[in-house]
């Protein structure tokens, strides 16, 4: 019994080092930056979440379109579509971790994310009749544009990225601890929780599916941001799923051309 409380503490700790050194650094920055970027501009551009989006990562795309949302930016079918074009994951984590540190080979990192961006358009496409149904009885009218001081801009920044990190660090925490109790296999750890599965595998069509799914972990952080948006769970799995299933069908394609 002492020795499981000493492993389970181990573990803990290990996943608050995780979450010092790897979560917060990366995700905070990029939360605080892109939040002060669209209260800055006042933008309803839709590209705009998605080029802030793929540059950080997940749960990032669904936080800026909840945000949009509620401000009454963009309308609800607006936001579904949003949200499944730009739930994908950071290209630090694709590229760095998963490409150069795990698989030693950043040009397969660079295509891995690549397929995963271009999945995520095609995607959205697929879906698109599904996240349309609401077109004609969602519309909003786009508020007219009123300046906003860089100091203001920065404090609801500041305070929306600070709940959201929270909420995220809570979740990632939770799946960590929960993973390496179980001693899951490869495929069952990498759909709980995607980290996990890229580091006990070196298949680049797993990682791909890892990668781009998310994993359950993901789909809790994002399940903070889409209760506005009516997406279930369960519908949002489906649209993971999809997802993932086209990255790997582009990353076989790629594997043709490569030497």
């Amino acid at each position: 019994m002492t020795s499981f409380l000493q492993y389970f503490l181990n573990i803990g700790q290990d996943g608050l080092h995780l979450l010092a050194t790897a979560v917060l650094p990366v995700l905070f920055p990029f939360f605080v930056i892109t939040s002060l970027i669209l209260n800055l501009t006042n933008s309803t551009k839709p590209w705009i979440v998605m080029l802030l989006a793929y540059c950080s990562g997940y749960p990032n795309g669904a936080r800026l379109t909840q945000n949009l949302y509620l401000k009454q930016r963009i309308n609800l079918h607006q936001a579904k579509k949003l949200t499944i074009m730009t739930s994908t994951p950071s290209p630090i984590f694709v590229i760095a971790t998963a490409g150069t540190l795990f698989l030693k080979d950043t040009r397969l990192g660079c295509i891995i994310f690549c397929c995963t961006i271009i999945a995520a358009l095609f995607n959205g496409w697929i879906w698109k009749s599904d996240s349309y149904k609401e077109e004609t009885t969602n519309q909003y009218v786009t508020p007219p544009k009123t300046s906003v001081s860089f100091f203001q801009a920065f404090g609801d920044a500041l305070t929306n990225a600070t709940t959201s990190i929270l909420n995220v660090c809570g979740v990632v925490l939770f799946f960590y601890i929960f993973t390496r109790l179980l001693c899951l296999p490869t495929l069952l750890s990498g759909l709980l929780e995607m980290t996990t599965g890229v580091s006990r595998t070196l298949n680049p069509f797993l990682i791909q599916f890892f990668v781009t799914f998310g994993g359950f972990s993901v789909a809790m952080q994002q399940q903070f941001f889409l209760q506005n948006f009516q997406i279930k769970f369960s519908t949002y799995l489906v649209y993971k799923t999809t997802h993932a299933i086209l990255a790997c069908a582009l990353l076989s394609i790629c594997f043709l051309f490569l030497d």
